[in-house]
């Protein structure tokens, strides 16, 4: 028995406070975050478009790289004013945004960043074209990429760019590339800023 989904009105609120989320939390793009799910964008887009839902799984991945909780995207009798311009005063999500950065940003900027760190490694090690079979040798290339990446994205980005590997990428592969090395760079920097 196929499960149960959700109704229009719900999957249509989810799109909008995915994307009014996913915005101020350093993902301009669906590219970009599609990329730091590490799924494909056509899918992700899907979401926000309000087709389709996605799995368990995938729900718990999305709100911790947008720090936030399912009920954040899901609760119908939570109001959020989703705004695309500048208003008088803040608006809800501008409000539950700062609460949220007051409360747990540094954490929640951390994770964000391990996350985005931990997608480079794995795209980085993929460069390598390695022994599919030998699983261990995959773990411990990305774990070492990982480290690298973590203890300086700077000089790790600054590196990579001019990577030779780069080179014989498709252009969507290279454009996905350069999507999450922007946004984790610029996830680094606001966790330097004041």
């Amino acid at each position: 028995m196929p499960a149960e989904q959700l109704t229009p009105s719900t999957r249509m609120l989810f799109a909008k406070r995915l994307k009014a989320y996913r915005v101020p939390r350093g993902f301009a793009t669906a590219r970009s975050f599609a990329n730091a799910l590490g799924i494909d964008e056509n899918r992700y887009t899907r979401y926000e478009r309000a087709e389709v839902e996605p799995d368990l799984s995938l729900l718990l991945k999305i709100c911790a790289l947008l720090a936030v909780k399912p009920n954040d995207l899901l609760d119908a009798d939570v109001d959020l004013t989703l705004s695309s311009g500048f208003s008088e005063g803040p608006t809800e999500m501008q409000r539950s945004t700062s609460d949220v950065t007051s409360r747990n940003g540094a954490r929640q900027a951390s994770v964000l960043r391990s996350s985005l760190s931990w997608r480079m490694a794995e795209l980085v090690a993929e460069l390598d074209q390695p022994d599919p079979t030998n699983k261990l040798d995959k773990v411990g290339r990305i774990s070492r990429l990982y480290a690298e990446i973590d203890a300086d994205p700077f000089a790790f980005v600054a590196g990579i760019a001019t990577d030779p590997r780069l080179t014989g990428l498709t252009p969507e592969a290279t454009a996905n590339f350069a999507d999450l090395a922007e946004t984790l760079i610029a996830t680094a920097k606001n966790a330097i800023l004041p």
